[in-house]
């Protein structure tokens, strides 16, 4: 005779669905080590910004992701016993060509641009080293992609740049030219001549700057993006144009009205924001410096709109793009002499 069928366990209690019984693996002891060195960074991150940024700390947890993703896939036979074994050759040869491959992506892409591609692999490498290093880790870096620019704008659209803020200082006289005008011509020359990213600019302090009867120049430590890979940053000193001396030196003058009404300490930044900024005379940030070149690109695509220039043709609105045309135009100019 069969038995009848039972909702409830033979001792009486409910059945436990079959799903809560499925074994759920335990997290890879390699995964907990790399969590606690995040935590490291995260901490480093909220008491020291210029240390560990908010934007590097992304990257270091965007790649962390992408390992604990990986892991699963089989970057290595012992990848998981620990982070020096995550960190191993073998492993991290195999989770960068996973991450080349695409295979980490959360959401899939129609197109891949190869030096976007290449960016991201260089951004991998870095914070795989900077994991090595907390943990004080060996590791055995790989070689890193070649940098290659991005496709850029016409080199005449800096000039054009240029032009505009020439023809705004005219429409004042000198000695009623705004500081914002004042202080646009010259970091534009700077721009033209050091070629610095938004964050040189912000960093870049009086003491950096050289003006003397013989002698202009600007000394600032470059930042790439992919980070310095745990070399010693060494100093740039850059030589300035005449135009851009005299420039500084009438935003110098400017300058020193500016921090004539703050109260407390006196700032070193060499840049500084100017009125109608309510923190007229405090340093500026490369937001407000991104915002400042935006508008005047804005203003440049205007005119350039009124005359019909096609939309490819348009000057560039982002700082950045404008810096590495500038880069590709003196890369040329340079290879041909």
């Amino acid at each position: 005779m069969s038995s009848t069928a039972r909702h409830l366990s033979d001792s009486g209690d409910r059945s436990t669905p079959a799903a809560a019984l499925t074994v759920v693996p335990s997290t890879a002891d390699a995964v907990l080590e790399l969590e606690r060195v995040l935590d490291v960074f995260r901490t480093v991150n909220r008491k020291a910004k210029d240390v560990v940024s908010d934007a590097r700390l992304q990257q270091l947890e965007w790649v962390a992701g992408e390992l604990a993703i990986a892991l699963p896939l089989g970057l290595s036979e012992t990848a998981g016993d620990s982070l020096e074994d995550l960190l191993a050759p073998d492993a991290v040869h195999a989770y960068l060509l996973l991450g080349r491959g695409g295979f980490l992506r959360s959401m899939p892409t129609v197109s891949t641009d190869p030096t976007s591609v290449d960016a991201s692999e260089r951004i991998r490498i870095y914070c795989l080293e900077a994991f090595a290093r907390q943990a004080r880790i060996p590791f055995e870096a790989p070689d890193m992609p070649p940098m290659t620019l991005r496709p850029t704008v016409s080199p005449q659209f800096a000039d054009l740049i240029t032009t505009h803020l020439e023809a705004e200082a005219d429409q004042w006289p000198e000695v009623n030219r705004p500081d914002v005008i004042v202080r646009g011509l010259a970091m534009w020359g700077v721009m033209r001549d050091v070629l610095p990213r938004l964050g040189e600019l912000e960093s870049m302090l009086l003491e950096d700057l050289t003006l003397t009867a013989s002698t202009s120049t600007l000394t600032l430590i470059r930042q790439p993006q992919g980070g310095l890979r745990g070399r010693i940053p060494e100093p740039e000193t850059v030589a300035l144009s005449p135009d851009t001396a005299r420039r500084l030196e009438d935003w110098l003058r400017r300058r020193t009205e500016l921090i004539t009404r703050l109260q407390g300490g006196v700032p070193r930044h060499l840049w500084l924001s100017t009125p109608p900024n309510p923190d007229a005379g405090v340093p500026i940030h490369r937001r407000g410096i991104s915002k400042w070149y935006k508008k005047v690109a804005d203003a440049v695509q205007k005119r350039q709109d009124a005359a019909n220039v096609p939309e490819q043709d348009l000057v560039p609105t982002r700082w950045e793009t404008m810096r590495r045309t500038l880069l590709a135009q003196r890369q040329a100019t340079e290879g041909t002499t």
